[in-house]
């Protein structure tokens, strides 16, 4: 009988053509286990690299976080394998999967300050020995202290911005919408608009990500100014584009927060189609997020509606086999359910960031 052998490059091909998602994924995960049962240590790394491009981009962040260090472990090993095929990319691809495994550690409130400033530590001694990923790193720098201290992230921020492009940097989409974040947390709408102005006018190329991350800082400025009318057209907007998947839930939760304003059905509407999404997520900020918003859907409804029919995951905690939940009791739940990440966040940061945010949101009209 003939032996089967182990085709990495077919076995890629195929996976590509599935749904971006958890059915990749979990292909992902069995090519893999293949690819270590055959020893072949270019695709033990790139199955691992592709997976946690997966996760990342179209999943659930965190879940990069064991393969990016299984990665890294491998390169340490042999990196000759990858370097035979990708002389030029494996640099790149060597510090991209490092930024991946620490990218989601800002929204894991379990892992401390300290192991993240020792990933932080190993990421820029590669940095340093590659010479490329300087501005990535001050990102990641403004990326955690922005919900410990502003005028630091601030700070951080401004190094980023003057410090060259290289190959692992960002779109340049990308990287003006974390300036318009960045203006924006700082109150400065002018020089937040001037960062936006080519992307408004669409004068720059827009990837997967923006412009949603754009759209989703002055969605989240005008609620928190009760400016209405920018933040529905925002929502609106943002609907269109950031409602693929649960990478998406962050979006999610800002336009239930408008919507239980200015749409209030839709709003409902919206909150039971995506629930599942945040249903045993790792990524505690899109879960804090969606609860935030879930949290003013219900509050709001609440206000002039005692019950509402939902049909929701059996998995929902307070699950109803007749479908009839009290809107007060929703929002005192995803009240609570925020209110306890929000403390998990704010422990392991020192500081009182995301207590100040859900007293914002909740303290709307």
């Amino acid at each position: 009988m003939k032996k089967n052998v182990f085709d990495g490059g077919s076995l890629d091909e195929a996976i590509q053509r599935l749904p971006g998602g958890k059915s990749r994924m979990d292909a992902y995960l069995e090519a893999i286990r293949q690819a270590d049962a055959a020893q072949d240590n270019y695709w033990r790394m790139m199955f691992r690299y592709s997976c946690c491009c997966e996760a990342t981009f179209r999943d659930d962040p965190p879940k990069a976080i064991p393969l990016a260090a299984e990665f890294c472990a491998l390169f340490d090993e042999c990196a000759e394998a990858l370097l035979a095929r990708s002389p030029e990319g494996a640099a790149e691809m060597h510090l991209m999967v490092m930024q991946m495994g620490i990218d989601p550690i800002v929204f894991l409130p379990q892992i401390s300050m300290e192991q993240w400033e020792t990933m932080m530590e190993e990421f820029y001694r590669w940095v340093k020995r590659y010479g490329i990923g300087l501005r990535t790193y001050w990102w990641q720098m403004t990326r955690f202290w922005r919900y410990v201290d502003r005028e630091k992230a601030y700070e951080y921020f401004q190094r980023f911005w003057k410090t060259g492009r290289d190959g692992l940097s960002d779109c340049r989409a990308c990287e003006r919408s974390y300036a318009v974040q960045m203006e924006l947390m700082m109150g400065n709408r002018a020089a937040a608009d001037g960062y936006a102005k080519p992307m408004e006018q669409g004068r720059i190329r827009f990837c997967s990500d923006t412009p949603q991350l754009y759209w989703l800082a002055y969605l989240e400025y005008a609620l928190d100014r009760g400016d209405m009318t920018e933040a529905a057209k925002r929502a609106s907007a943002l609907y269109r584009k950031g409602n693929r998947d649960k990478s998406d839930l962050s979006y999610t939760g800002a336009i239930l927060r408008c919507w239980a304003d200015t749409d209030p059905e839709r709003a409902v509407d919206l909150f039971a189609r995506r629930l599942e999404w945040s249903i045993g997520m790792w990524d505690q900020k899109k879960v804090y997020d969606f609860d935030k918003g879930a949290c003013v859907c219900f509050r709001r409804l609440s206000r002039h509606q005692e019950t509402v029919r939902l049909e929701l995951p059996r998995s929902f905690p307070l699950w109803r086999e007749d479908g009839a939940y009290a809107a007060g009791e929703l929002a005192d739940w995803f009240q609570a359910q925020a209110a306890n990440i929000g403390r998990r966040f704010d422990r392991r940061n020192g500081s009182r960031c995301f207590e100040r945010d859900l007293a914002a949101a909740l303290a709307g009209k």
